[in-house]
């Protein structure tokens, strides 16, 4: 007699794929074409002598099987059962009538749609306790299919079901991948929970994408630290186990032969953004789950955007440069033991172009300025309110804004500057409204104070929509108080008037 089933997912661990004998069981496939591999493979994990039976609600059990070869069980039961809740709650009644269970898989396959028609929340829970009792009186097991739209809500309720299902998991479609999230998973190696893999279609079923298999042991490098030099601020090694490279390069690329060591990259100026988030990428896929990847600030300021990015491309983890070295220190040993968990894309160019899709900076006329703002604001894989701030500067008295602007450097991608009657306005591409300030302190070559007098920033996409369509009229919008301005005014006046005034000098002509 068998003590479990198998799934028969090429490559996933026994804790996640076998069934326990008596155990209730429940996976859901976003797409139906998935579906008839999910079945075939299923039926084609089991032994020749096991006994199986497929059932379906609404529909002929033979569209599930196609495509099915001569492995798995010799003999294949098929029933299909109307779609109504009577069919459902008769279904132990039926089995017992038409075979002699003794130690069956069950397979049942439905349609999402079609069971929250028939069966709801109530109904349902007394369906999985009625159907767990009963799979362990005739020591059986069931592997309920479900499929289509309603997987997220199937999920909702189901998750509160542990008392009666012992695994529940679901196969959805995440961009050009297939993610496998395990809510819980329960058989005689353990209890599971709160996983996500991928996983790779194959000529014979669902199998684990390479990226997610972990690398071959060869040498336990868990406690080995590669770190670029200028994190550690000058300090020496802090033990046998770590080692300094002089730069990001060397560092990735004896990064490719490590499997669950922890890299540390320095990120220095803005320009090596990119760079370095090839490079997690690059890592991340060729690596595996296990290794650790950090990144930490020495002397550049990172933006939203490049955070990110960063975060996007593999990163466990990004170090801002105001944290200490000490404290910086404690957060890579709680790093220690983790395994990355999150999805990163085969492809890094949508990931580029989706964070950092302003490919322009510095000074612009006033009409390119607006056009490209405005293209940003309306970018389609950009969250809303997070793109960028828009800032209106009025120079200190006696400095017009043209003057202010030869002041200026912007370095970053995405950071632009134009001039509008006499008013600077700058875009400074995902910087959050709290750190304009500080932005404003790194673009002007001159103390702050110095050259502005006040400024106003507008950081939702519709406040800046609507202040670029002003300033396209010529009509800003009156951010300074009238009683700032008047003052203004009368100290333009008063320098005027102190500025000594041209007079007429009548030369004498003298003959020779």
């Amino acid at each position: 007699m068998a003590s479990y089933f198998s799934l028969g997912v090429g490559q996933l661990w026994d804790e996640l794929q076998q069934m326990q004998a008596t155990g209730l069981y429940w996976t859901h496939l976003d797409k139906k074409p998935d579906v008839s591999l999910w079945c075939r493979q299923v039926l084609g994990a089991q032994a020749e002598d096991t006994q199986v039976a497929l059932v379906t609600l609404g529909e002929s059990p033979s569209e599930l099987l196609n495509g099915l070869d001569e492995s798995g069980p010799k003999r294949l039961p098929l029933f299909s059962l109307p779609a109504t809740p009577q069919a459902i709650s008769r279904l132990p009644s039926d089995l017992n009538r038409a075979l002699k269970l003794n130690n069956h898989l069950l397979v049942l396959g439905v349609s999402a749609r079609t069971w929250q028609q028939h069966m709801n929340e109530h109904a349902t829970h007394l369906w999985l306790a009625q159907m767990a009792a009963w799979l362990r009186q005739k020591k059986c097991g069931l592997l309920v299919v479900s499929y289509g739209a309603g997987g997220e809500a199937l999920r909702m309720q189901l998750q509160h079901e542990h008392r009666s299902l012992m695994g529940l998991a679901r196969l959805r479609h995440q961009q050009e991948s297939h993610r496998y999230q395990l809510v819980f998973w329960g058989n005689q190696k353990g209890l599971s929970a709160n996983q996500e893999l991928t996983l790779e279609p194959s000529a014979s079923g669902w199998q684990l994408a390479a990226s997610e298999q972990p690398p071959t042991p060869s040498i336990n490098d868990e406690h080995q630290f590669l770190c670029q030099e200028s994190v550690l601020q000058g300090s020496r090694p802090l033990s046998e186990h770590w080692q300094l490279f002089t730069d990001n390069r060397g560092l990735a690329e004896a990064g490719l032969n490590t499997q669950s060591a922890t890299l540390i990259f320095a990120l220095q100026y803005n320009r090596d953004i990119e760079e370095v988030a090839r490079q997690l990428h690059q890592l991340r896929h060729h690596c595996g789950k296990s290794i650790k990847l950090i990144v930490r600030e020495v002397g550049v300021s990172l933006r939203q955007a490049d955070e990110r990015l960063l975060l996007a491309c593999g990163a466990n983890l990004v170090v801002s440069h105001h944290v200490p070295l000490s404290r910086f220190l404690v957060q890579l040993e709680g790093l220690q033991g983790q395994r990355f968990a999150r999805h990163v894309p085969a492809d890094i160019t949508p990931l580029i172009d989706a964070l950092i899709p302003l490919k322009l900076k510095g000074v612009l006329r006033l009409e390119p300025f607006c056009t490209a703002v405005t293209e940003l604001m309306t970018h389609p894989l950009v969250a809303t309110d997070t793109k960028g701030v828009l800032v209106a500067i009025q120079p200190v008295a006696g400095l017009k804004a043209a003057q202010a602007l030869t002041l200026c450097r912007l370095n970053r991608m995405g950071d632009l500057a134009t001039v509008a009657d006499d008013t600077l306005f700058m875009f400074l591409f995902s910087c959050s409204i709290n750190d304009v300030n500080l932005a404003l302190g790194h673009i002007f070559k001159l103390p702050v104070a110095a050259v502005i007098l006040q400024h106003h920033a507008w950081h939702q996409d519709l406040q800046i929509l609507t202040e670029l369509r002003n300033i396209r009229r010529r009509q800003p919008s009156n951010w300074l108080p009238p009683k700032l301005v008047a003052k203004l005014q009368a100290n333009v006046s008063q320098v005027l008037d102190e500025r000594r005034q041209p007079q007429a000098i009548s030369l004498p002509l003298f003959r020779g």
